[in-house]
């Protein structure tokens, strides 16, 4: 067995030394070999920076010492009532581990609207900027080191590790139910993606308390598995392996209805993602008339 991508990340994620673009590279592959939404797209922004019309996350919004050039003494302060702006941090995480490390004095500078002000007997136009201190850079990135970390620990206290970069449809299942929670707990991240046709989160369709008809559930999936070849290319194999999961636990003699409810629910938002062809829509409506 190789060594588990998840373990990799979480034990980079708690190394100083390593890099933090090298851990999210390493998350992002993992995320997408475990075909979650959601995570990826998060993680995407975090490498490649975030577009001027993103919301950023709170992390990414630090204080912005404002300081204008004056001719004779050089950068001096300007004081703004309600105390020092929030300013955006867009760039990628590797360009400000970067800036950081080129940044002896402590601190980053982003040039400021020039200012007009009455001095020495004139009205002026000063120019300006804004200084970002190192420390506070640093914590945004202790940010995005720490909810990295957190994931990882949510998917291996689930027991997902996987074989290398490789994982198993029950592994994929429980992935899933995990990043969407830990999604809705860090909603700092992000919505898990942009689902067509339907809400974003996913909850499992049965409880362990209210049972579910087995023997509908069967009739189900034995109808969807085959269906499959008709969706998109993109997502027959996530499918393909949903409907295996949740067959391989309704054909038990006594199945969990949690983990049925689970491998349902994934069966339902791949449908969503398939967009609205009559099948998709059929699968969606099928999960839909299961739950109690």
């Amino acid at each position: 067995m190789q060594r588990s991508i998840i373990l990799k990340v979480q034990a980079e994620a708690q190394d100083r030394n390593v890099p933090l673009a090298s851990i999210l590279s390493r998350a992002r592959i993992a995320a997408r070999r475990l075909a979650l939404p959601g995570v990826p797209a998060w993680l995407d922004k975090e490498v490649d920076g975030y577009a001027p019309d993103d919301d950023l996350p709170a992390y990414r919004l630090v204080p912005g010492h404002h300081e204008f050039a004056n001719p004779q003494l050089g950068w001096r302060p300007l004081v703004h009532e309600d105390g020092p702006p929030a300013l955006p941090l867009r760039h990628s995480v590797y360009d400000l581990e970067e800036l950081l490390h080129n940044s002896p004095a402590g601190f980053l500078t982003t040039p400021g609207r020039p200012v007009r002000m009455i001095a020495y007997g004139s009205t002026l136009d000063f120019h300006t900027r804004y200084r970002i201190r190192n420390i506070d850079v640093l914590r945004a990135l202790a940010s995005v080191r720490r909810l990295v970390l957190d994931w990882t620990i949510a998917l291996e206290s689930a027991g997902v590790l996987g074989d290398g970069t490789a994982f198993t449809p029950s592994e994929r299942t429980e992935a899933y139910l995990v990043t969407q929670n830990f999604i809705a707990q860090n909603q700092s991240i992000g919505v898990a993606g942009n689902v067509s046709g339907g809400t974003n989160t996913i909850a499992p369709v049965q409880s362990a308390d209210d049972g579910i008809d087995i023997r509908r559930v069967r009739e189900f999936l034995a109808e969807t598995s085959g269906l499959v070849g008709n969706l998109p290319a993109a997502l027959r194999d996530d499918m393909r392996d949903a409907v295996a999961e949740a067959q391989a636990e309704a054909g038990k003699p006594a199945p969990d209805a949690r983990k049925v409810g689970k491998a349902l629910a994934v069966i339902k938002d791949l449908g969503m993602r398939a967009g609205g062809s009559v099948i998709a829509t059929g699968i969606v409506e099928g999960v839909k008339t299961l739950a109690p």
